[in-house]
């Protein structure tokens, strides 16, 4: 019997072929992967090519992985290894991922991840280092700088979203990681707060700075209607103050209730190293509080460069008190004001700063002259100012507005005392009448910045930047002659039917300005 097995033979003979074909096959893989350009051809601009093959034709040579990969551009090449394929690792500033479980982020450092971080507000990174996914709560700890400044208004907004109160911010500091280094706190109340919650987030804030023997902070801002004058001692008696370059003040209340005005000037003894003082007024505020702050600075190791009263409904300076400020704070480089205004009592002339009831336009005789005849005292550093009206939004009856001639003998009054400024805003504003007034009274005609004889303006040789808003302005107002050496932007908002033949003469004489108008527009 024949015992022979012809398969078995078969079978080895079809393994062999089986395997000198699949050595082929990954010879051939290898091959084709050495010159695999798929993940180069992309980035390459079609010049580049084509430049590349012509020259291959001309020279006669065949184009080669190297020259096709050196006509990449260099800011693609990130992409690609040295033998022209894919990156395994698709990110531009690692080669590895650092963390996971952060999705596409993974491959990102921390580095540049704690930059993206930084463009966002306080609310914005709480929300994502608490709500995005379980992975992104490791920043609150490996980023301790995410939560170092506490000051912004991104809890206060008006849109969708938790509003921010005291109570709720001291939920924060207990969240925060490191509260003992943090810079700047923003306490905000609303309506049912109460005052007490203020001082324990004070008191929370002075334990974690002892704690971790930290320097105080460095930028405050008191927020809401139940800011009371109980909180500022607790500020003192912690100095809290000592190191403050930055205080702002918004929607506060000085009113005999809260008693935040007779309590301030405690509190602006402490401040010498202020820089930034942020008052928005309204209500009714005592300008003698600011007295204190006056004899701090006087021995303080830095000046105060910004003083920004604007932002209340009756944010308002008087004349008399802009006109000494170059007396009490020579140093300053900014300064914003809501309204001007003049004293009407004693006592308002007597401090630096005033609120008091007064229509520019209403002057008669020797008033506004008075006030003018005398040169303003000279803010030699100032570069910024700011005026946000010259006559008050609302009016009981008829409009009063300021005249051309009135507001051009106040135009020459402040520029002839702020000789360095580069950023100059003026706004006339208009008075918001009721639709029973409406039918009463007429509107009065905006004034103009020309005076009656014709004379021009004399701008300083350092303003680069000019707005000018709710005037009507002539078409001469700016001539040839109008001197601008230094202006690169003009602004012309609510300025009457003259602006477009306004900018177009200023093509012509000042081609290097940049005009921008806004024009009204009806609600309806």
């Amino acid at each position: 019997m024949d015992e022979r097995k012809p398969a078995a033979k078969k079978s080895g003979t079809a393994t062999r072929k089986r395997t000198a074909t699949s050595k082929k096959r990954k010879a051939s893989a290898a091959g084709a992967g050495d010159t695999d350009l798929s993940a180069v051809m992309p980035w390459i601009p079609r010049s580049q090519l084509e430049a590349l093959i012509a020259s291959s034709v001309n020279n006669g040579t065949a184009i080669t992985t190297e020259d096709v990969i050196n006509a990449m551009p260099e800011h693609e090449k990130w992409r690609i290894d040295s033998s022209g394929k894919k990156k395994q690792s698709y990110s531009p500033v690692k080669s590895g991922p650092e963390r996971i479980n952060t999705g596409a982020f993974d491959s990102v450092d921390s580095t540049t991840m704690l930059n993206i971080f930084m463009h966002l507000n306080c609310k914005e990174k709480y929300t994502c280092v608490t709500s995005v996914c379980k992975g992104w709560r490791e920043f609150k700890t490996t980023m301790p700088s995410l939560f170092l400044d506490l000051s912004d208004n991104s809890w206060t907004d008006r849109g969708r979203g938790v509003k921010m109160t005291a109570e709720k911010l001291l939920a924060l500091m207990d969240w925060v990681p490191h509260l003992g280094q943090i810079t700047g706190l923003r306490i905000t109340t609303q309506d049912k707060c109460n005052p007490n919650t203020c001082k324990q987030i004070v008191k929370k804030l002075v334990a974690a700075k002892k704690a971790a023997g930290a320097p105080m902070i460095t930028k405050l801002v008191l927020h809401g209607q139940k800011i009371y004058g109980s909180l500022i001692p607790v500020l003192t008696k912690n100095e809290v103050g000592k190191n403050l370059t930055s205080l702002s003040f918004y929607n506060v209340s000085f009113t005999q209730k809260t008693k935040l005005g007779e309590a301030l000037g405690d509190l602006f003894k402490t401040l010498t190293y202020l820089e930034e003082l942020h008052m928005p007024l309204d209500g009714d505020f005592h300008p003698e509080v600011m007295s204190p702050l006056k004899r701090a600075r006087s021995g303080a190791s830095t000046l105060l460069r910004v003083l920004d009263i604007t932002g209340g409904w009756r944010s308002r300076v008087s004349l008399g008190d802009l006109s000494k400020l170059g007396t009490c704070a020579p140093e300053l480089e900014v300064l914003r004001v809501g309204e001007l205004r003049r004293p009407s009592s004693r006592q308002y002339t007597d401090a630096l700063l005033g609120m008091v009831d007064f229509d520019l336009s209403s002057l008669h005789g020797g008033s506004l002259e008075q006030v003018l005849a005398s040169p303003m005292q000279s803010l030699p550093r100032l570069k910024e100012f700011a005026v946000g009206r010259l006559i008050g939004s609302s009016y009981g009856g008829a409009p009063k507005y300021a005249t051309t001639e009135e507001v051009n003998s106040l135009l020459r009054w402040l520029l002839a005392g702020m000789p360095a400024l580069e950023n100059f805003s003026f706004t006339h504003g208009e008075t918001y009448m009721s639709k029973k007034d409406k039918k009463r009274y007429s509107s009065p005609p905006l004034p103009g910045i020309v005076s009656c004889g014709g004379e021009e303006l004399m701008w300083p040789h350092s303003l680069k930047h000019l707005s000018l808003s709710s005037f009507y302005l002539e078409p001469d107002t700016f001539t040839e002659n109008t001197e601008f050496p230094s202006l690169t932007s003009l602004k012309l908002n609510w300025c009457g039917g003259n602006v477009d033949t306004i900018i177009n003469g200023l093509r012509r004489t000042h081609p290097n300005v940049e005009v921008t108008k806004k024009e009204k527009q009806s609600l309806w």
